[in-house]
Protein backbone atom coordinates (compact mmCIF):
# COMPACT_ATOMS: atom_id res chain seq x y z
CA UNK A 1 0.00 0.00 0.00
CA UNK A 2 1.43 3.35 -0.32
CA UNK A 3 2.29 5.89 2.55
CA UNK A 4 -0.23 8.12 1.71
CA UNK A 5 -3.63 6.97 -0.24
CA UNK A 6 -6.26 9.70 -1.11
CA UNK A 7 -9.67 8.52 -2.40
CA UNK A 8 -12.79 10.14 -3.84
CA UNK A 9 -11.67 13.64 -0.92
CA UNK A 10 -14.85 16.20 -1.47
CA UNK A 11 -14.89 19.48 0.88
CA UNK A 12 -17.55 22.29 0.55
CA UNK A 13 -17.80 25.71 2.54
CA UNK A 14 -21.38 26.91 2.51
CA UNK A 15 -21.77 26.00 -0.88
CA UNK A 16 -18.84 26.49 -2.79
CA UNK A 17 -17.45 22.88 -3.60
CA UNK A 18 -13.64 22.93 -3.54
CA UNK A 19 -12.56 19.72 -3.93
CA UNK A 20 -14.89 17.41 -6.32
CA UNK A 21 -13.58 13.82 -5.57
CA UNK A 22 -9.86 14.02 -5.13
CA UNK A 23 -8.06 10.64 -5.52
CA UNK A 24 -4.48 10.69 -4.81
CA UNK A 25 -1.08 7.58 -3.90
CA UNK A 26 2.04 9.11 -2.64
CA UNK A 27 4.61 5.81 -1.93
CA UNK A 28 7.24 7.23 0.62
CA UNK A 29 10.32 8.78 -0.34
CA UNK A 30 8.56 10.48 -3.16
CA UNK A 31 9.16 14.93 -3.46
CA UNK A 32 5.37 15.41 -4.64
CA UNK A 33 4.65 19.26 -6.10
CA UNK A 34 0.80 20.50 -6.43
CA UNK A 35 0.57 23.75 -8.78
CA UNK A 36 -2.42 25.43 -10.20
CA UNK A 37 -4.22 28.53 -10.24
CA UNK A 38 -5.01 30.66 -7.62
CA UNK A 39 -8.75 29.01 -5.92
CA UNK A 40 -7.89 25.29 -7.50
CA UNK A 41 -7.82 24.07 -4.19
CA UNK A 42 -4.14 23.14 -3.64
CA UNK A 43 -4.13 24.45 -0.21
CA UNK A 44 -7.41 22.99 0.69
CA UNK A 45 -6.33 19.38 -0.49
CA UNK A 46 -2.91 20.34 1.44
CA UNK A 47 -5.02 20.53 4.61
CA UNK A 48 -6.92 17.81 4.50
CA UNK A 49 -4.08 15.68 3.43
CA UNK A 50 -2.20 17.25 6.42
CA UNK A 51 -5.28 15.85 8.61
CA UNK A 52 -5.50 19.83 9.74
CA UNK A 53 -8.94 19.63 7.99
CA UNK A 54 -11.52 16.92 7.53
CA UNK A 55 -13.38 16.01 3.84
CA UNK A 56 -16.64 16.05 3.82
CA UNK A 57 -16.60 12.39 1.59
CA UNK A 58 -13.70 10.44 0.97
CA UNK A 59 -10.94 8.19 3.11
CA UNK A 60 -7.54 8.82 4.09
CA UNK A 61 -4.91 6.67 4.65
CA UNK A 62 -1.45 7.57 5.96
CA UNK A 63 0.90 4.56 6.86
CA UNK A 64 -1.60 2.06 7.02
CA UNK A 65 -3.87 4.02 9.31
CA UNK A 66 -7.58 5.07 8.12
CA UNK A 67 -7.84 8.62 9.43
CA UNK A 68 -11.24 8.98 9.66
CA UNK A 69 -11.62 5.66 12.03
CA UNK A 70 -9.03 8.06 14.70
CA UNK A 71 -10.85 10.05 17.42
CA UNK A 72 -9.66 13.53 18.26
CA UNK A 73 -7.04 12.56 20.95
CA UNK A 74 -5.90 9.74 18.68
CA UNK A 75 -5.18 12.02 15.50
CA UNK A 76 -3.46 14.63 16.89
CA UNK A 77 -0.90 12.57 18.39
CA UNK A 78 -0.59 11.05 14.62
CA UNK A 79 -0.16 14.00 13.63
CA UNK A 80 2.35 15.40 15.81
CA UNK A 81 4.53 12.03 15.14
CA UNK A 82 4.13 10.98 12.13
CA UNK A 83 3.61 14.65 10.26
CA UNK A 84 5.66 17.65 10.16
CA UNK A 85 4.64 21.30 8.37
CA UNK A 86 6.14 24.19 7.14
CA UNK A 87 4.39 27.19 5.67
CA UNK A 88 4.74 30.29 3.98
CA UNK A 89 4.22 31.95 7.27
CA UNK A 90 6.63 29.98 9.53
CA UNK A 91 4.47 30.21 12.57
CA UNK A 92 7.23 30.76 15.16
CA UNK A 93 6.41 31.31 18.67
CA UNK A 94 8.37 35.15 19.07
CA UNK A 95 8.86 34.62 22.83
CA UNK A 96 11.25 31.68 22.57
CA UNK A 97 14.60 31.04 20.70
CA UNK A 98 15.03 28.85 17.56
CA UNK A 99 16.18 25.90 19.84
CA UNK A 100 13.29 26.09 21.95
CA UNK A 101 10.71 26.15 18.77
CA UNK A 102 12.46 23.65 17.35
CA UNK A 103 11.70 21.59 20.76
CA UNK A 104 8.58 22.42 21.09
CA UNK A 105 6.60 19.53 19.37
CA UNK A 106 8.72 16.68 20.95
CA UNK A 107 8.58 18.47 24.43
CA UNK A 108 4.56 18.26 23.74
CA UNK A 109 4.53 14.13 24.19
CA UNK A 110 7.44 14.55 27.13
CA UNK A 111 10.40 13.15 25.09
CA UNK A 112 13.38 12.68 27.14
CA UNK A 113 14.28 16.53 27.89
CA UNK A 114 18.41 16.14 27.28
CA UNK A 115 17.60 13.42 23.98
CA UNK A 116 15.50 16.22 22.52
CA UNK A 117 17.51 19.18 22.85
CA UNK A 118 20.88 17.13 21.30
CA UNK A 119 18.54 15.70 18.24
CA UNK A 120 17.37 19.70 17.94
CA UNK A 121 20.67 21.08 18.22
CA UNK A 122 22.49 18.60 15.15
CA UNK A 123 19.12 20.03 13.56
CA UNK A 124 19.96 22.91 13.34
CA UNK A 125 23.61 22.80 12.92
CA UNK A 126 22.64 20.89 9.97
CA UNK A 127 20.59 23.08 8.53
CA UNK A 128 23.27 26.27 8.67
CA UNK A 129 22.29 27.74 12.26
CA UNK A 130 25.10 26.67 14.58
CA UNK A 131 25.29 30.64 15.76
CA UNK A 132 21.67 31.30 15.59
CA UNK A 133 20.24 28.78 18.21
CA UNK A 134 19.49 31.01 21.15
CA UNK A 135 18.57 34.36 19.01
CA UNK A 136 14.81 34.70 18.95
CA UNK A 137 12.78 34.98 15.56
CA UNK A 138 13.08 38.98 15.38
CA UNK A 139 16.76 38.80 15.84
CA UNK A 140 16.17 36.34 12.49
CA UNK A 141 16.54 37.30 8.36
CA UNK A 142 13.33 35.71 6.78
CA UNK A 143 15.23 32.71 5.16
CA UNK A 144 16.73 31.91 8.90
CA UNK A 145 13.44 31.59 10.72
CA UNK A 146 12.14 29.18 7.56
CA UNK A 147 15.10 27.17 8.18
CA UNK A 148 14.24 27.10 12.15
CA UNK A 149 10.53 26.02 10.75
CA UNK A 150 12.43 22.95 8.92
CA UNK A 151 14.38 21.77 11.85
CA UNK A 152 10.89 22.03 13.77
CA UNK A 153 8.81 19.83 11.52
CA UNK A 154 11.87 17.55 11.32
CA UNK A 155 12.06 17.15 15.11
CA UNK A 156 9.82 14.12 15.70
CA UNK A 157 11.15 11.94 12.71
CA UNK A 158 7.83 12.31 10.38
CA UNK A 159 7.04 10.05 7.35
CA UNK A 160 5.75 13.20 5.93
CA UNK A 161 6.39 17.26 5.62
CA UNK A 162 3.39 19.31 4.04
CA UNK A 163 4.67 22.58 2.72
CA UNK A 164 2.31 25.52 1.52
CA UNK A 165 4.22 27.62 -0.41
CA UNK A 166 7.67 27.53 1.79
CA UNK A 167 9.36 29.96 -0.28
CA UNK A 168 6.51 32.41 -0.76
CA UNK A 169 8.37 35.22 0.93
CA UNK A 170 11.98 33.91 0.45
CA UNK A 171 14.15 36.23 -2.12
CA UNK A 172 15.48 33.86 -5.25
CA UNK A 173 18.82 33.16 -3.75
CA UNK A 174 17.21 32.10 -0.58
CA UNK A 175 14.23 29.87 -1.99
CA UNK A 176 16.70 28.20 -4.14
CA UNK A 177 18.78 27.55 -0.99
CA UNK A 178 15.58 25.93 0.17
CA UNK A 179 14.94 23.63 -2.41
CA UNK A 180 18.66 22.40 -2.53
CA UNK A 181 18.03 21.52 0.98
CA UNK A 182 14.77 20.00 1.10
CA UNK A 183 15.87 17.81 -2.10
CA UNK A 184 19.01 16.91 0.11
CA UNK A 185 16.95 16.30 3.32
CA UNK A 186 15.02 13.60 1.47
CA UNK A 187 17.63 11.66 -0.28
CA UNK A 188 19.60 11.19 3.35
CA UNK A 189 16.39 10.56 5.48
CA UNK A 190 14.30 9.25 2.87
CA UNK A 191 11.34 11.80 3.94
CA UNK A 192 8.32 12.11 1.75
CA UNK A 193 7.55 15.64 0.86
CA UNK A 194 4.43 17.33 -0.35
CA UNK A 195 4.98 20.78 -1.87
CA UNK A 196 2.03 23.23 -2.50
CA UNK A 197 4.14 25.98 -4.48
CA UNK A 198 3.68 28.31 -7.24
CA UNK A 199 7.28 28.50 -8.26
CA UNK A 200 8.30 26.65 -11.59
CA UNK A 201 11.86 26.40 -10.23
CA UNK A 202 10.66 24.14 -7.33
CA UNK A 203 8.30 22.24 -9.73
CA UNK A 204 11.02 21.12 -11.78
CA UNK A 205 13.08 19.48 -8.85
CA UNK A 206 10.35 16.93 -7.97
CA UNK A 207 10.05 14.08 -8.16
CA UNK A 208 6.44 14.12 -9.79
CA UNK A 209 4.29 17.50 -10.50
CA UNK A 210 0.63 17.15 -9.72
CA UNK A 211 -1.72 19.86 -11.53
CA UNK A 212 -4.79 21.17 -9.62
CA UNK A 213 -7.71 22.83 -11.77
CA UNK A 214 -11.31 23.78 -10.28
CA UNK A 215 -10.81 21.42 -7.39
CA UNK A 216 -10.00 18.60 -9.65
CA UNK A 217 -6.26 16.70 -9.99
CA UNK A 218 -6.28 17.46 -14.01
CA UNK A 219 -2.51 16.08 -14.44
CA UNK A 220 -0.42 13.65 -12.48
Amino acid sequence: MSLLQARNINKSYNKLQVLKGVDLDIEKGEFISIIGKSGAGKSTLLQILGTLDNPDEGTLTINGSEMTQLSPTQLAHFRNQTLGFVFQFHHLLPEFTALENVCLPAFLHNKDTNAVKKHANELLDRLGLSDRKLHKPSQMSGGEQQRVAIARSLINQPAIIFADEPTGNLDSQTSEQFHNLMLELKTELNTTFIVVTHNPELSKLSDRTLVMEDGLMVSN
